[in-house]
C-alpha cells in the first residue's frame, strides 16, 4: 500500500495522446523525438515514456545517461538521444544501454573514441552545431573540423546533427534566421550523400507553422505536455493540444482569525477583518513557490481564493472571507476546476519565470496520478 499524502499531481494521459496524435500529423514523414528530460518536465519520466512509446513516438530525448539508463532498465525500447554534454565516466553506460549521444567537440569525440577502441564496439552518434545559442556544440566554422574526424573512423555512425533555437518562440525573429542559415548550409552539403537526421525545430518552432525547420526529425517537448497558450493555437492544425496537469489538495484545517491577527511567518499579511482562514497541506517543499506568497490563488468550488502569508514549507493559508470551508473539500492549485483555471503561464507571470520551472518545481514527494 502507498502511504497516503494529501497533496497529489494528475496527469492526464488522454489527453496526452490526442496531444501526441495532432503533432505526429502534423509532423507528417518528420520524425518525433520527444524530450522527457526532467522527469518528462515534472510529470514522471517513465510513465510519460511508457505513453510516448505506447502512442508511437519514434525518439525519446534525454539530458542525461542517468535517465537513459533508467529508462532502457524499465524495458523502453525505442530509441533514445541524450542531449547534455557527454562526460567520460558516461561512456561506458551509454555504450551497454544502446543509448545514442551527443558529440559537440573533437576533444569528446576523441575520449569516446578510445573507448570503441578497447571495447571493440561501434556506436550512433550525433553531432552537435552551435548556430546562436553560445550553450555547446561546434561553431559553424569549425564543425567540419569534428565531422570528418568522426566520418573518418569507422566505430562511429553518424546518425544525426542537431542544433537548437534561441528565439524560435518570437515570429520572423532575425536570431532564428541566422541560425537557420547555418544550419541549412551544413545540411545542403551533406543531405544528398548521407542519410542523417538532421534537427533543430522545437516547439516554438512547430508553433509558428515553420515548416521548413522540421527536418528529418523534431523536438516539441513542451508544445506535446500542453505547456502553452490555447490562445496561440486556437485556430490552426494544433488547436487541440491542452495542458495535462492538475495539482490538487485538501483543506486540512479551518479557523475563524479576528481583524488584526497577523498569518503565518512574519505576519505578511493581516486580516482588515474577521475571515475564514483554511489551511491547505502543500508547501515550497513540494515545489509550490514562495514566492507565491500573498500573490497567488486556489481555486476552491470553483472559485478564486487568495493565498495569504508566507508560504511554509509543508503548508499555505488561503483567504476564504466569509465563505463557508470544509476540512477534506478540494483545492486546486494548479488547472482547472468549473469555468475558473489557474494556468502555469499564470503562475509563471507572477513569478518572473518560464511555465516549464512552474511544473518542473513539484517535489518527488508529491505522487504523480494518471488518469
Amino acid at each position: 500500500m502507498v502511504p497516503y499524502y494529501p497533496t497529489w499531481m494528475e496527469v492526464n494521459l488522454h489527453q496526452f495522446a490526442e496531444n501526441l496524435r495532432t503533432i505526429k500529423l502534423y509532423l507528417g514523414s518528420t520524425l518525433f523525438c520527444l524530450p522527457v528530460k526532467a522527469n518528462a518536465y515534472g510529470m514522471g519520466l517513465l510513465s510519460m515514456s511508457q505513453a510516448a512509446q505506447k502512442n508511437g513516438v519514434e525518439y525519446l530525448g534525454v539530458s542525461s545517461c542517468q535517465e537513459g539508463v533508467l529508462l532502457r532498465k524499465s524495458g523502453i525500447h525505442i530509441p533514445i538521444l541524450v542531449f547534455g554534454a557527454l562526460h567520460e565516466p558516461e561512456i561506458a553506460s551509454l555504450l551497454a544501454y544502446d543509448l545514442e549521444f551527443t558529440i559537440s567537440s573533437i576533444f569528446k569525440a576523441q575520449q569516446v573514441h578510445a573507448h570503441l577502441q578497447r571495447m571493440g564496439k561501434s556506436c550512433a552518434v550525433h553531432l552537435e552545431v552551435d548556430t546562436g545559442m553560445q550553450r555547446t556544440g561546434m561553431q559553424p566554422h569549425t564543425f567540419w573540423d569534428l565531422y570528418e574526424f568522426v566520418k573518418s573512423q569507422s566505430c562511429f555512425v553518424i546518425k544525426g546533427i542537431s542544433s537548437h533555437f534561441a528565439n524560435s518562440e518570437e515570429a520572423n525573429s532575425t536570431v532564428t534566421q541566422h541560425q537557420l542559415a547555418h544550419f541549412d548550409s551544413i545540411r545542403r552539403r551533406i543531405l544528398d550523400s548521407e542519410s542523417i537526421l538532421f534537427h533543430i525545430a522545437n516547439s516554438g518552432a512547430l508553433m509558428l507553422g515553420a515548416s521548413h525547420t522540421f527536418c528529418q526529425m523534431s523536438r516539441p517537448g513542451g508544445l506535446a505536455f500542453g505547456l502553452v497558450e490555447p490562445a496561440a493555437l486556437e485556430k490552426g492544425p494544433l488547436r487541440s493540444i491542452r495542458p495535462l496537469v492538475t495539482v490538487k489538495s485538501r483543506i486540512s484545517f479551518v479557523k475563524t482569525v479576528p481583524a488584526g491577527a497577523g498569518v503565518s511567518y512574519g505576519h505578511t499579511y493581516v486580516a482588515s477583518q474577521e475571515v475564514r482562514i483554511a489551511t491547505v497541506p502543500i508547501g515550497y517543499g513540494d515545489g509550490y513557490r514562495r514566492g507565491l506568497s500573498n500573490r497567488g490563488h486556489v481555486l476552491i468550488r470553483g472559485a478564486r481564493y487568495p493565498i495569504v502569508g508566507n508560504i511554509c514549507m509543508d503548508q499555505l493559508m488561503v483567504d476564504m472571507g466569509d465563505a463557508p470551508a470544509y476540512v477534506g473539500e478540494e483545492v486546486v492549485l494548479l488547472g482547472q476546476q468549473g469555468a475558473e483555471e489557474i494556468s502555469a503561464f499564470e503562475l509563471a507571470h507572477l513569478l518572473d519565470t518560464h511555465p516549464y520551472e512552474i511544473l518542473c518545481a513539484f517535489t518527488e514527494r508529491v505522487p504523480r496520478v494518471y488518469v
